[in-house]
């Protein structure tokens, strides 16, 4: 009976550990995927977290749906951190937005053609 209850956590244990070289030996889900495959599930990531910023007040973005400049990279329009919007603000005080809400704004035209303030 001893011998048994040895074997069995024995066999436990190499279960454990076999699962546990499985596992650690297997690519991330993400890198399996194919390019467009991950460009989707970024941009779906993206605004996913984009809606996480506006809920918390940190993205006051002037446009619908939010722009994605300012949340993809520090900039002057977010006061140089990346993740957050100001273009709310930036209008509210006559400054221009970012390229992005510009271009919203303005209809797709040249930036130089079209005024915000």
């Amino acid at each position: 009976m001893k011998i048994v209850k040895i074997l069995i956590i024995v066999f436990l244990i190499l279960v454990g550990v076999g699962l546990g070289y499985l596992i650690s030996n297997q690519r991330p889900f993400f890198e399996t995927l194919s390019t467009e495959e991950m460009q989707q599930k970024i941009v779906k990531q993206r605004g996913i977290a984009i809606q996480k910023a506006v809920k918390e007040g940190k993205y006051k973005c002037c446009i619908s749906p939010p722009c994605t400049m300012c949340f993809m990279e520090a900039n002057q329009w977010n006061n140089f951190e990346a993740g957050t919007c100001a273009c709310d603000g930036l209008i509210a005080q006559g400054k221009e937005p970012c390229p992005q809400c510009k271009n919203a704004f303005c209809g797709g035209e040249e930036n130089n053609s079209c005024r915000i303030n």
